[in-house]
């Protein structure tokens, strides 16, 4: 009688022992999803500058591990020596450049800005007088056909000009303080990404064993997406750095050709505008050969076709062949990935785009590999268990009826 009392009070108990464990369960994840979320908003503030320096980290790896080895395996020193030697293979040019471009704008500067002062107090506001003989002759087609049309006759396109002249003329004044205020930020940003390339370069290595450790997936397969991803990485990175250096440097002998003032400032921002999506060097070369055509028709429609055809288009064959193939990836998916990517996440998202599309495609390859080739060995097994025990059924039939 003991034990039939007994029975039930024992299921009572491992059920609410049970249940205790789903509770504890639902909590835990709850509670580890919460400090995963808040983690990430104070993260987030970072997240550019973490990106930049574990891409640049990834690339400038297989370098590092060389000074790592003759070292031997001094993780802080090797660090510190290959960080120092990064800034200064970063900074020093970028030096340069700088010095080259602030002697340079100290002439820009004025000249554009004589240009606008030139334009507002031109007699009557005929701002047209200033313009090329052929812009002049479009210009007075347009304006036909504006007091042609009962719709458009209403509107003033000379007073649209001049006040979008005045705009452009007060936005130039505030130029010198937008400039500081991005290169005290650059810089900030610059020191934030080496110092978080040092840990990269001396912690990474153990973060991603660790890493590895703690993602529920076999250690083949993420190690598999792990590899996808420094492919896709290292390649979108070295392929953007040359085309932007290649493109500023056919840009600059374009300029130097078409006797532009200012070629090497000009050809330095070609090649930086190279880096932005969908407009590329020709937000560059393109107002550089309007700007030209006021001198010498010829020359400014030398530049315009020298960047269509030479510097725009040489990024439609130095990016298939320094990302695509290094990649392992179809170019147009690159494409799609880096424009979407910078439409979604910004500048960042010229790397986060490919990144994701790499690890999509690993995770298909893995679903292809393992899953869906486990289901089809299931299905055909079933489908010959079925068969056999058909066949068993057909024989055993077969000698009742005889």
């Amino acid at each position: 009688m003991a034990e039939n009392t007994s029975q039930p009070n024992q299921s009572g108990l491992i059920a609410a022992a049970e249940q205790k464990l789903k509770l504890f369960r639902w909590f835990f994840f709850a509670v580890f999803a919460f400090l995963l979320y808040q983690l990430l908003l104070i993260m987030s503030l970072f997240a550019d500058v973490i990106i930049w320096a574990v891409s640049l980290a990834l690339v400038f790896w297989p370098v590092y591990s060389v000074l790592h080895a003759r070292m031997r395996g001094r993780d802080t020193g090797a660090a510190l020596v290959f960080t120092t030697g990064v800034l200064l293979l970063v900074l020093l040019p970028v030096l340069a450049l700088f010095w080259v471009v602030v002697a340079q704008s100290a002439q820009l500067y004025p000249t554009v800005s004589n240009w606008f002062t030139q334009i507002s107090a031109n007699p009557d506001g005929d701002v047209i007088a200033l313009l090329p003989n052929w812009v002049q002759q479009r210009w007075i087609q347009l304006t036909a056909y504006i007091q042609a049309n009962p719709v458009l006759a209403q509107y003033d396109p000379k007073q649209f000009v001049l006040n979008n002249i005045d705009a452009l003329s007060l936005n130039l004044g505030n130029i010198g303080t937008a400039t500081a205020r991005n290169l005290f930020l650059g810089f900030v940003n610059l020191m934030l990404i080496l110092t978080l390339m040092f840990f990269c370069f001396r912690d990474g290595e153990r973060f991603l064993q660790w890493l590895f450790t703690i993602i529920p997936m076999p250690r083949e397969q993420t190690e598999a997406v792990a590899m996808r991803v420094y492919r896709t990485v290292t390649a979108v990175i070295r392929g953007a750095l040359l085309t932007a250096v290649a493109q500023g440097l056919i840009a600059m002998v374009g300029y130097v050709v078409a006797g532009v003032p200012l070629a090497i400032l000009f050809g330095a921002l070609t090649g930086l505008a190279g880096m932005i999506p969908v407009v590329g060097a020709g937000l560059i070369w393109l107002p550089v050969g309007l700007f030209m055509m006021q001198e010498s028709e010829g020359w400014g429609l030398f530049v315009i076709i020298w960047g269509l055809v030479f510097v725009s288009l040489s990024d439609n064959i130095i990016k298939p062949l320094f990302i695509g193939s290094r990649a392992g990836m179809p170019i147009l998916l690159i494409f799609c990935g880096i424009l979407g990517g910078a439409n979604v996440y910004g500048f960042t998202g010229l790397i986060i785009g490919p990144i994701l599309i790499a690890v999509l495609l690993a995770f298909i390859s893995i679903y292809r590999e393992h899953y869906l080739s486990e289901s089809s060995t299931a299905v055909a097994d079933t489908a010959a268990d079925t068969a056999a025990e058909v066949a068993s059924e057909t024989a055993a039939e077969t000698v009742r009826n005889s």
